[in-house]
C-alpha cells in the first residue's frame, strides 16, 4: 500500500506543476495582452491531456484506497493529529469535484497520502451560496483562460433588387475572468484538539468552508468592493462603480450598465416592476435566471405590503416571489460603510455571473508559526474568479430613507 501512497504522491505533484505552468503561460499573455502562440497552444493541449489521464489514474487509486481502507476518514484526522504533535506540517490538497482529493504531507515516510471525498468540503461551501440556490452551476478545478467570446449585435439592410450589399463587419472580443486569491486562518491550541475529538473535523468541514461561502457571498452581493479585490467585484458593487463616474468617463463596456434606480422609502409595484423588471428585459435580456436580492428585513416589509391600495389586498412578495420572480436574501447587501445604513434592492440574472475555482482548495495545517503559543494553524487558500458577461442583465434600486 505504501509503494500506492509514493505513485499517488508523485501524480499529484506533476499534476500541481503542470497547473503551475499553465497559469504561466495565462500570466504570460495576459502581461503581454496577447493571445496564446502556436508553440504555448501546443503545450497548453499536452499539459490539459496530461492532467486529464492523470486524475483517471488518481481516481483509480483512490478507489483502490477506500476499499482497502473503509475508514479513510479517521485515518485523516489521526494522521494530522500525529503530524501537529511531532511539528510536521500537514498538506491536503482539494482537487476538482468528482476526482482525487488527497492529503500531503512532508514526512513521506511516515504520512504518505490518503484519500477524501471532496464533497466533505464541496457541499458545505455550496449550501446556502445564491448562485447554487438559483440552479447555476460553479465549476471547480479550473486552469488557464476562463475566457467568454463576445460579439456585437449586427442588423441586416434594405436593398433593391440587383442592388449589391455592402460588407458588414463583426466586431469579435473576450471577456475573460481573473482569478484572486481568498483564504483564511484559524489558530487552535494542542491542547483543544487534544482534549475535543471534534474540533479538527468541524474546522475542515464546517468553519472554513462556511467561510469561504460567506465572502463569496459577500463578492457577488455587497455594494462595495470587499478588500480592495481588483477582479472579485460583483455586479452590485461595479454598478454603483459605474455610476460614480461621469457619462464622458465610462467605457464601452460601462455604458451597457443599467443606471441606479431610486426606490420609495416602502418600494412600490410599479417601482419594482416597471422600472427594474421591465427595464432589464427591455435590453432583450431573456431572464431565465432572474431573481430579486434583497436583505431579510426588506423581504420582510415588501410580504406586508399590498400591490395597491385599493380592491382585494394581494401582498407584494407571496411564496418567495415578487412580480413573478424568485426572493432570495441576504443582508450583505446593505451598505453599512456610512453613517447611515444604505438599503439596495438588486434584480439581476446570474447566468451571467459565473463564478468558479481555478486550480485547487489549499488547505495548510501549520504547526510551526504559532509554536510559541502552543497552537496550530490552520489555513486554508484558493482562488476564484468571477465575471459580469451581460451588465445589462443587472440593475441596482436605492431605497430612500425617508429622512
Amino acid at each position: 500500500m505504501k509503494k500506492n501512497q509514493i505513485n499517488v504522491r508523485q501524480l499529484v505533484n506533476q499534476y500541481q506543476a503542470n497547473c503551475d505552468r499553465i497559469s504561466e503561460i495565462a500570466d504570460a499573455c495576459e502581461k503581454e495582452q496577447r493571445e496564446r502562440t502556436e508553440a504555448e497552444n501546443k503545450e497548453f493541449e499536452a499539459l490539459s491531456r496530461e492532467n486529464q489521464l492523470i486524475s483517471m489514474r488518481m481516481q483509480a487509486a483512490t478507489a483502490e484506497h477506500l476499499r482497502e481502507n473503509p475508514n479513510a476518514r479517521e485515518e485523516a484526522v489521526r494522521m494530522i493529529r500525529e503530524n501537529a504533535s511531532k511539528g510536521r506540517k500537514t498538506e491536503i490538497t482539494f482537487m476538482r469535484e468528482g476526482e482525487f482529493t488527497g492529503m500531503m504531507v512532508s514526512d513521506i515516510e511516515s504520512g504518505a497520502i490518503v484519500p477524501l471525498n471532496v464533497q466533505d468540503i464541496i457541499k458545505p461551501l455550496q449550501e446556502g451560496f445564491i448562485l447554487d440556490k438559483v440552479g447555476l452551476p460553479m465549476p471547480t478545478g479550473l486552469a488557464g483562460d476562463y475566457v467568454w467570446p463576445t460579439y456585437d449585435m449586427v442588423e441586416a439592410t434594405v436593398a433593391g433588387e440587383g442592388v449589391a450589399l455592402s460588407d458588414t463587419k463583426i466586431e469579435f472580443n473576450k471577456l475573460t475572468a481573473n482569478p484572486e486569491r481568498i483564504g483564511i486562518a484559524i489558530p487552535v491550541t494542542n491542547q483543544s484538539l487534544n482534549q475535543s475529538a471534534g474540533v479538527l473535523e468541524m474546522i475542515i468541514r464546517e468553519v472554513m468552508p462556511l467561510s469561504i461561502r460567506q465572502l463569496l457571498n459577500k463578492i457577488l452581493f455587497s455594494p462595495t468592493v470587499v478588500n480592495n479585490a481588483t477582479n472579485l467585484v460583483g455586479p452590485i458593487a461595479k454598478i454603483l462603480q459605474v455610476a460614480a463616474k461621469s457619462a464622458a468617463s465610462r467605457s464601452k463596456e460601462e455604458k451597457k450598465y443599467n443606471a441606479v434606480v431610486t426606490l420609495s422609502t416602502v418600494p412600490t409595484f410599479i417601482e419594482l416592476n416597471k422600472n427594474m423588471k421591465a427595464a432589464v428585459l427591455e435590453t432583450g435580456i431573456e431572464g431565465n435566471h432572474l431573481c430579486w436580492i434583497m436583505t431579510k428585513s426588506m423581504q420582510a416589509v415588501l410580504e406586508g405590503t399590498p400591490i395597491n391600495s385599493e380592491g382585494i389586498y394581494v401582498p407584494m412578495i407571496q411564496d418567495g416571489k415578487l412580480c413573478g420572480l424568485p426572493v432570495y436574501t441576504t443582508n450583505v447587501i446593505r451598505d453599512t460603510s456610512g453613517n447611515t445604513p444604505v438599503e439596495y434592492i438588486a434584480l439581476g440574472d446570474f447566468g451571467y455571473q459565473p463564478m468558479g475555482l481555478f486550480g485547487t482548495l489549499r488547505f495548510i495545517v501549520d504547526p510551526y508559526s504559532m509554536s510559541r503559543k502552543d497552537s496550530v494553524d490552520f489555513v486554508l487558500n484558493t482562488d476564484y474568479g468571477t465575471k459580469t458577461l451581460r451588465p445589462e442583465a443587472f440593475i441596482l434600486g436605492r431605497v430612500s430613507s425617508g429622512s
